[in-house]
């Protein structure tokens, strides 16, 4: 009975895919925290963008002044 239990590797590979899957997990979060200033930056400058256009009616040098 002991040697059939040390033989029967059926719970082994969900523990080797649950270690896969949690190294995954990690290097995605830590390349998130790599990339949220790059994220924010861009979101802001979309924002300032974003209102301008919607003061000025313009475009860069497209569209009509209000």
């Amino acid at each position: 009975m002991i040697s059939q239990l040390i033989r029967d590797e059926e719970g082994q590979s969900t523990v080797e895919y649950m270690l896969l899957i949690s190294v995954i997990v990690i290097a995605m979060v830590a390349a998130a925290y790599a990339f949220v200033p790059v994220f924010k930056q861009g979101v802001e400058d979309l924002a300032q963008d974003v209102k301008k256009i919607l003061s000025t009616g313009k475009i860069g040098s497209l569209g009509t002044s209000r």
